[in-house]
């Protein structure tokens, strides 16, 4: 066997074991034993994945040493997920850190995320009433049909929605975007502050107060108050 062979066996050998231990890690999670809850709560840079379903799932997944920081805890009907803190010790929120929480439910009424956290919907939501609040840098992405929902954002946060409700009412605020041109609606209650942004739809009335350099934007039969 001559050396160019064996060096290219040994680059393959190295190679399979790369992609072996990514797709191991990729696997990696954690299922957590968890009560009913119609509502989730994430802070702390954790990404949250949605699904409504027949039983109640929560599985984490992260590295082993951050896994074991992160706390998935049932209060009072909230589901609430977040980093337990190290005492002197700063950690960063790179590709090492990162979180992921994949939360299937029967029933669920509102989220609250904070802290650069992002929760997206793998499924359709549907509900009678439905909230939604971020702040902090964070992102929220869902499909709704809900007869009302309550959406605030702030500080640099972002609320993408498509699907149908009855009435929709929405705060932005301090730099935030709430996209919802492809959510369907018969009534709308929109404030917007602090250069900040509202995309709604709405075939009913409107009524909209805008301030700050921030603007509302709307499409369909809106008849505005």
């Amino acid at each position: 066997m001559n050396t160019l062979t064996t060096l290219r066996r040994t680059f393959a050998a190295a190679a399979l074991l790369t992609v072996s231990a990514t797709a191991a890690w990729a696997q990696d999670g954690q299922l957590r034993p968890v009560g009913s809850f119609e509502r989730v709560e994430a802070s702390g840079a954790i990404n949250v994945v949605l699904r409504q379903g027949a039983t109640t799932e929560v599985k984490v997944e992260a590295q082993p040493e951050v896994l074991a920081r992160v706390r998935t805890e049932v209060e009072g009907g909230t589901l609430k997920l977040y980093r337990e803190r190290q005492k002197g010790r700063v950690t960063g929120m790179g590709k090492a850190e990162k979180v992921t929480v994949y939360v299937t439910c029967p029933r669920l009424t509102g989220l609250s995320v904070s802290g650069a956290s992002d929760v997206k919907g793998e499924s359709p939501l549907t509900a009678d009433a439905f909230s939604i609040k971020a702040s902090g840098a964070s992102d929220v992405t869902l499909q709704l049909t809900a007869k009302q929902l309550t959406a605030t954002a702030s500080g640099a946060s972002d609320i993408r929605l498509t699907g149908r409700v009855e009435s929709q009412q929405v705060h932005v605020s301090g730099a935030s975007d709430y996209r919802a041109y492809e959510l369907r609606s018969q009534q709308a209650d929109v404030q917007a502050s602090g250069a900040s942004d509202a995309f709604v739809y709405v075939d009913g009335e409107l009524t909209a107060h805008r301030s700050g350099a921030s603007d509302v934007h709307y499409k369909g039969n809106a008849r505005l108050k």
